[in-house]
């Protein structure tokens, strides 16, 4: 059976769910809460954002963004938007989310409401983050980070960078950049938003698309990338750890690094269908930590309450994994 058509069976295989919203998911080793299907063709970036005892799930096709309860396992809020909700992240006193249109939204909290749309002009709207005061827009097709002021709800800046702009990290003063047709790393001053190239990071089949910081060292993953450990100075690759897959994603919990990974096939196929949780300490050891039984796809990656949740929004579940 080919690829497509063997994803297409397991991903109609129907799943119970209980009453108070947990459900019978495919991680065995996770607890998993029923979100919101619904990914699409084009599947969205980051669908997931966590604030104390909630999380934000993005629905792309259903043009909402949800509200859960992680303590009760269960949505208490909805926030409809006029477009395809492709990515979502919490801070500056709001939750925000972003749509394929290049609209970004400013949402409430407490009353899951609607209460300022940004029109930022990104040629291809990607993700977007939250760091150094301001909200940070990928503008995929542009080659370009745009910043905008919360206070002003304008875009404040527009930053160059390499071709799409795929993930951001914060750590004082400074940001990094990694893009993902390129494959190359940019370190930028949020000071005076200028940035620095700092070099290539993956070959040139690869595509590098995730980032996190731990330790004093930037970990990189993505496409055709296990996983590479950079110097955040100079943009050096350090090591390339081997994860027996490529990661789809990452972060940092608990003093390590926690990646989805998936097949070389599946890899080709761009999908980002997993195989495995991986965890790596700073040293390079990687162990298994959860084992995916039928179709996970990873939609959103974070860290809180002790844990590790996963998006997955073809199947609509929101999975936890103890750290």
């Amino acid at each position: 059976m080919k690829l497509a058509a063997l994803l297409a069976v397991v991903a109609s295989t129907a799943l119970p769910v209980s009453v108070h919203g947990e459900a019978a998911g495919r991680i065995p080793e996770a607890r998993a809460i029923r979100a919101c299907t619904g990914a699409g063709a084009y599947w969205p970036t980051m669908t997931l954002a966590l604030q104390e005892n909630t999380a934000w799930v993005a629905c792309k096709e259903r043009s909402r963004v949800l509200r859960l309860s992680l303590p009760r396992g269960r949505r208490t809020a909805t926030a409809s938007l006029d477009g395809q909700v492709i990515a979502v992240t919490v801070g500056l006193g709001s939750v925000w989310a972003l749509d394929s249109g290049s609209t970004l939204y400013r949402i409430t909290s407490k009353t899951a409401r609607v209460t300022k749309r940004i029109q930022v002009g990104a040629a291809a709207a990607y993700n977007i983050w939250i760091g150094a005061g301001s909200v940070w827009v990928a503008d995929d097709q542009g080659a370009a980070l745009l910043r905008v002021s919360p206070s002003s709800a304008r875009v404040v800046a527009r930053v160059p960078v390499g071709d799409g702009p795929a993930d951001m990290v914060f750590r004082g003063a400074q940001a990094w950049v990694v893009t993902h047709r390129d494959n190359t790393l940019y370190r930028i001053d949020t000071t005076t938003n200028a940035p620095k190239r700092l070099g290539v990071v993956g070959g040139d089949d690869d595509a590098a698309e995730r980032l996190a910081l731990l330790g004093d060292s930037l970990w990189i993953t993505g496409r055709g990338i296990g996983m590479i450990e950079a110097d955040p100075g100079t943009g050096a690759v350090r090591r390339t750890v081997d994860l027996d897959g490529t990661g789809i994603d990452v972060v940092a919990a608990a003093g390590a690094l926690w990646v989805p990974v998936r097949t070389a096939a599946v890899d080709r196929t761009g999908f980002p269908t997993m195989t495995a949780v991986r965890r790596v300490t700073a040293d390079g050891t990687v162990s298994t930590v959860a084992t995916a039984r039928g179709r996970v796809d990873v939609h959103g990656l974070a860290a809180g309450l002790g844990s590790v949740w996963l998006a997955d929004n073809t199947s609509g579940f929101l999975y936890r994994l103890p750290t």
